[in-house]
């Protein structure tokens, strides 16, 4: 690569955006940076089906807990949670939607879902059905809201990232989260779980590199 394209390119993406990518040559910086890129387009196919069937299966759940009622309307949860719910049926109105059950569950963040499977949850006698509900493949000494809670938080940091064009290859633990994505999508349902694995490119993404 010639010192102009990289000047270039630097020029375009601004050098701080650059200087975490920084390697031993312009070359080793640019590959640095397109393998992050190749390694958050790697993982979005999994958090894709992670949140979806997440948030679906925390919604059945509730909903089977309520009888079928709206659960988000009856059910006691903390002022946040409320607050968003709140927010998120104003967000539909602003697009002049009519607030039905199924735009309330899309329009709720991953973090609202995530909340669920937290201690501060543990106060409510519905998260141990939820918990055994939504995750009916999971191994019983693993669906606590200890072990989850720190899990699908980590998940959560992870998509933000992703979501935001930040880097994520220099996580150590990038391994470890691509097998535990994969195996908390499986406790959601197993067939969720072979579409995943047959979209799962992460670990050849690792070693992504381009010649310049």
């Amino acid at each position: 690569m010639k010192q102009n394209q990289y000047d270039s390119i630097e020029n375009t993406f601004t050098q701080i955006r650059l200087q975490p990518y920084t390697g031993t040559t312009k070359e080793d910086t640019i590959n640095n940076y397109l393998n992050n890129i190749e390694v958050c387009r790697s993982f979005y196919p999994l958090l894709h089906f992670f949140e979806v069937s997440l948030r679906n299966a925390i919604d059945k759940a509730l909903t089977d807990y309520v009888n079928g009622k709206e659960w988000f309307d009856i059910l006691p949860m903390d002022t946040k949670s409320i607050q968003k719910i709140n927010e998120a049926k104003q967000t539909i109105k602003l697009h002049n939607h009519v607030i039905t059950h199924d735009r309330i569950v899309a329009e709720l963040s991953l973090g609202f879902w995530t909340s669920f499977v937290t201690k501060k949850f543990s106060q409510y006698p519905y998260q141990g059905y939820m918990l055994k509900k939504a995750f009916p493949n999971c191994p019983k000494y693993m669906r606590t809201a200890k072990i989850m809670q720190k899990r699908f938080e980590e998940f959560r940091i992870l998509r933000n990232r992703i979501s935001h064009c930040e880097r994520i290859n220099h996580f150590q633990n990038l391994t470890t989260l691509h097998t535990e994505l994969l195996e908390s999508i499986n406790w959601i349902e197993t067939e969720v779980g072979n579409l995943a694995n047959k979209m799962d490119n992460v670990q050849t993404s690792l070693n992504f590199k381009v010649i310049l």
